[in-house]
């Protein structure tokens, strides 16, 4: 095998483990799991072990979920590959675009993965926002990758402009609520990572209202998946909000235990 899957050890931080510099936790977020819920989930799920998602013939999220560009024949390949490693997680971005532009054929290709993935005996957690790279995606043919730089053609999900103009989010929370309803009972989807390092892009707290929003509308899907949003830099506004909000806690280099310490697999 020529190609190189990069490991990444899925794990939760379960509500009520975060504390502050005198040892208190922060009060549960509206409608959060409750500790008990998230332990008794958590309970049932393997030692989970996985890595970021997307077949190679796809340069972005949109290249691959649009219809002309939808490659399941590479995607049952890879994962079969991911399969032999003993993996049995994967992190899979969407996106809203391919979703605006033909939302009943997006649903039946996501619908194809899972089932893909499930002959696989992996259950892929879904990531519906990103704040990562090309502010201003375009649906339609996205641009031939270049050699030698990273993540040349991955886009933001949604553009700049949109997350900074509350105006456009009645078509995210359309979004949103579709996807989540649609496979928010779906034991085929691990948890719902609903927004990729909220923040990047020099965006900062200007995310916060749509990182808030999400949430809203995720929980307003009644899906019986937990919903997260995981930290990934120091932000006491975003994290905090992140770490109250979150059903469980996804990490991306190993297992924090309350009251120990990281084991990394």
């Amino acid at each position: 095998m020529k190609r190189l899957l990069m490991l990444l050890a899925l794990a939760v931080l379960l509500p009520h483990s975060f504390v502050d510099g005198q040892g208190n936790s922060p009060p549960v977020a509206p409608e959060r799991w409750s500790r008990e819920r998230a332990n008794a989930w958590y309970a049932k799920q393997p030692w989970l072990v996985g890595c970021n998602f997307i077949p190679a013939t796809a340069i972005n999220q949109l290249e691959m979920w649009q219809a002309d560009t939808f490659d399941p024949k590479t995607i049952d390949r890879e994962l079969g590959w991911a399969e032999d490693l003993g993996f049995n997680t994967m992190r899979v971005f969407l996106h809203d675009l391919a979703w605006e532009a033909d939302p009943a054929g997006f649903k039946k290709r996501v619908g194809q993965f899972l089932e893909i993935a499930d002959r696989h005996k992996i259950r892929p957690l879904l990531v519906l926002f990103d704040d990562c790279w090309n502010q201003q995606p375009k649906p339609g043919k996205q641009p031939a990758p270049i050699p030698g730089v990273h993540n040349s053609g991955w886009v933001q999900s949604p553009s700049t402009a949109s997350v900074l103009n509350p105006k456009t989010w009645r078509r995210l929370e359309r979004y949103v609520k579709d996807v989540v309803g649609t496979f928010g009972n779906d034991p085929r989807v691990l948890f719902w990572d609903l927004y990729n390092e909220p923040g990047n892009n020099s965006l900062n707290e200007k995310s916060l209202p749509l990182v808030e929003a999400v949430f809203r509308w995720g929980r307003a899907a009644k899906p019986s998946q937990p919903l997260s949003v995981g930290v990934w830099y120091e932000n006491a506004k975003l994290n905090k909000f992140q770490l109250d909000a979150s059903d469980v806690m996804g990490a991306r280099h190993g297992l924090h235990l309350p009251g120990g310490s990281p084991t990394l697999s």
